[in-house]
């Protein structure tokens, strides 16, 4: 008994032997759009019945060559190595199958369509011959198709038992870890090679300044998109499956991220940077090449997203900053570089040079832009050239007169007189202005009263000096006396307990002389000025749109009361009478609703096991997580399962504002079991 199949053709095979680009399946030799480039090596290849690949060595740098003829830089495309080589004897298209002599000796090619269906194969007993399902079958809902008698029809040997009915995969030869570093390797000495040159050239027409021809543009992209193909190459086999862990530790290892980036991408943008609008074609050209590279990797190399997140936003936030003719693109562009900024700051929320990253694209946001260029100083790893940046948004301000000023300007304008340190009376007048302002106009302060957490955040960094490398109150938040909170609380108490200092309410008058128990002066004066601002939030009880503020500065309390040294130095200042009775009109206010287990308990409420009335996520808990002062407060998996920027609520509801009275409330409670109040 003799079986025939359709011998589906994918694609018209040259003779001869096949080189890499021929292989199908998940391999790095892939094409790259209009730039027509097929990848230098295979990685991993899925080979079809018929074919195979000899392993060998990983391809040598001898077809790497870079001529530098009158000015010019010319590139040459690497060719395969002996791992991508296919055997002679394999030069066959896949699944193309010897026909009998019974058989018509034309072929002809099927669809593509047809070969994505599932045949199910039926053997004819008159005719012996395997067909599509007919018309009267049922099959997975798959659109019925007869065989056509022009169709090519191959013979299959005899067979003792019928065929299955669905063809099976075919068996691979997994990669070993020999080759997977021999391959790791080639790539290696490769794109050294290719870095060094990158780096030579850079750097010879960075300092030349001389004008290139179009020519020399398109060979200097070339040479650093061959780079970055370089660099998908070994993080493709060194973040492999098959891989070890100390082969996958490379990439981290030798900063290989990083130096895609800097010698890659970055050097080359500022050299295209330097010489606008000349360069403005090629800027655009290479902007889009690098980011097609990135968002590759970002879905390859998984292991490696938070680098690959920082590039696109890098790279998008670039894209954005040259474009000058049509303000709706120049928008875009600032929206896709926020975007990816965002996922970094939700996935590392302790990297202050993610938080300097919104920053500059918060214009013309001047309380945003302080808030993210504080909040990137104070972070768990601070990026220090944020203060660089901080003074250019201040300049503006400091000029203008007080009488001019509204809440959010003066405000500014008070922060960069405490940060530059200019002199006492300087800083009193417009902390007073701002006071005032904010007393009188409160209600100004919109965006479901995120400017009051705004607000609270940026008092809370001066208080921590702003970040400074010897700030006395930062040191006091990094010394922890244990790892959790119980642990802190713990101690807390027993310093308290051989402890007892007095304590007395500060009234929210006017800003006229400094504790001077406090040893740092811009400590000093960003705790009245906090304090100060607090008690005017406290006072709007009415007001749901002042507890997000209030919510905040009672965080931060809390987490003072956690380091009794640091607490010791500010306690003065604290209006306590005040948040006594802001919490005592809370109870009154929801009284009936209060669910007294949650503000009793010991640990943080997070409200998850709660029916309907409450959410877990606060939008100020996204503001203050990853801040150095607040690394106690929340439960270390409290942000496991957060939503990210783009899947979190726009408009507030009640169940919010109900979950921050809860949270003030046990707040409150957890402050006086430390500090025992007069």
């Amino acid at each position: 008994m003799t079986y025939r199949v359709l011998s589906p053709k994918l694609a018209p095979t040259p003779s001869g032997p096949l080189d890499s680009s021929n292989l199908t399946g998940d391999s790095s030799h892939e094409a790259y759009g209009d730039q027509g480039v097929r990848r230098s090596r295979a990685v991993h290849t899925h080979l079809e019945p018929g074919e195979c690949v000899q392993q060998g060595s990983s391809p040598g740098m001898n077809s790497r060559a870079w001529q530098s003829t009158g000015g010019s830089f010319h590139t040459s495309e690497p060719q395969h190595g002996a791992g991508s080589r296919m055997n002679e004897s394999s030069s066959k298209a896949p699944f193309r199958h010897q026909r009998s002599d019974e058989a018509s000796t034309a072929t002809t090619l099927v669809d593509r369509d047809a070969i994505q269906m599932t045949m199910l194969m039926e053997v004819s007993t008159s005719a012996q011959i395997l067909t599509y399902p007919q018309a009267s079958d049922t099959y997975s809902g798959h659109e019925r198709t007869t065989l056509a008698s022009d169709q090519a029809i191959h013979e299959l040997p005899e067979a003792s038992e019928p065929p299955p009915t669905l063809f099976k995969q075919p068996v691979t030869s997994p990669i070993s870890e020999e080759q997977l570093i021999n391959e790791v390797r080639g790539i290696y000495a490769g794109l050294v090679m290719v870095e060094k040159k990158c780096i030579e050239l850079d750097k010879q027409q960075i300092e030349s300044r001389a004008e290139l021809s179009e020519s020399q543009w398109q060979d200097l992209i070339s040479l650093h998109r061959k780079l970055l193909y370089e660099h998908h190459d070994f993080f493709l086999a060194s973040q492999h499956p098959s891989a070890s862990p100390v082969l996958k530790r490379l990439a981290e290892k030798y900063a290989m991220p990083a130096r895609m980036w800097r010698y890659g991408i970055h050097s080359f943008l500022e050299l295209l940077r330097q010489n606008l609008p000349a360069s403005l074609e090629y800027m655009l050209n290479f902007i889009h090449v690098a980011y097609s590279m990135m968002t590759l990797l970002y879905e390859s190399a998984r292991a490696l997203q938070e680098a690959w997140i920082e590039c696109l936003g890098d790279l998008a936030r670039y894209r954005m900053a040259v474009e000058e003719s049509d303000m709706r693109d120049r928008e875009i562009w600032a929206g896709v570089s926020r975007y990816w900024y965002k996922q970094g700051a939700d996935r590392s929320p302790d990297i202050g040079r993610i938080q300097h990253h919104l920053a500059v694209l918060a214009r013309p946001d001047g309380l945003l832009q302080l808030f993210y260029y504080t909040k990137s100083l104070i972070c768990v790893r601070p990026f220090q050239n944020a203060r660089e940046s901080i003074v250019l948004l201040f300049n503006p301000y400091k000029e203008q007169p007080l009488g001019q000023k509204t809440i959010t300007t003066s405000f500014i304008t008070t922060h960069g007189i405490l940060f530059t340190q200019d002199p006492d009376k300087k800083f009193v007048d417009s902390a007073n202005n701002f006071l005032a302002l904010l007393r009188k106009n409160y209600h100004g302060l919109g965006r479901q009263g995120q400017q009051g957490v705004y607000i609270t955040c940026c008092n809370i960094a001066s208080i921590l000096q702003y970040g400074k490398p010897d700030a006395i109150m930062e040191v006091e938040f990094s010394q922890k006396p244990g790892d959790t909170a119980e642990a802190a609380h713990k101690f807390a108490k027993e310093w308290m307990s051989t402890s007892k200092s007095g304590m007395m309410d500060l009234d929210a008058g006017a800003m006229e002389v400094m504790p001077p128990h406090i040893p740092s002066q811009i400590a000093a004066q960003g705790s009245a000025l906090t304090f100060q601002t607090l008690s005017i939030f406290l006072d709007q009880v009415q007001d749901p749109n002042s507890y997000p503020g209030i919510h905040v500065g009672l965080a931060f309390i809390w987490c003072l009361a956690l380091h009794p040294t640091a607490m010791q130095q500010l306690e003065k200042m604290i209006p306590w009478a005040k948040i006594a009775h802001f919490l005592n009109i809370l109870l009154i206010k929801e009284e009936g609703g209060i669910n007294y287990s949650i503000i009793e308990c010991q640990s943080f409420p997070s409200m998850e096991e709660e029916e309907e009335e409450m959410v877990k996520y606060l939008a100020e808990d996204f503001s203050i997580r990853g801040n150095v002062w607040s690394q106690l407060y929340y439960e270390p998996d409290f942000f496991q399962d957060a939503p990210q920027e783009d899947e979190r609520p726009a408009i507030e509801t009640e169940k919010a504002t109900f979950t921050r009275i809860h949270r003030c409330l046990w707040l409150g409670n957890r402050i006086a079991t430390v500090w025992t109040l007069p």
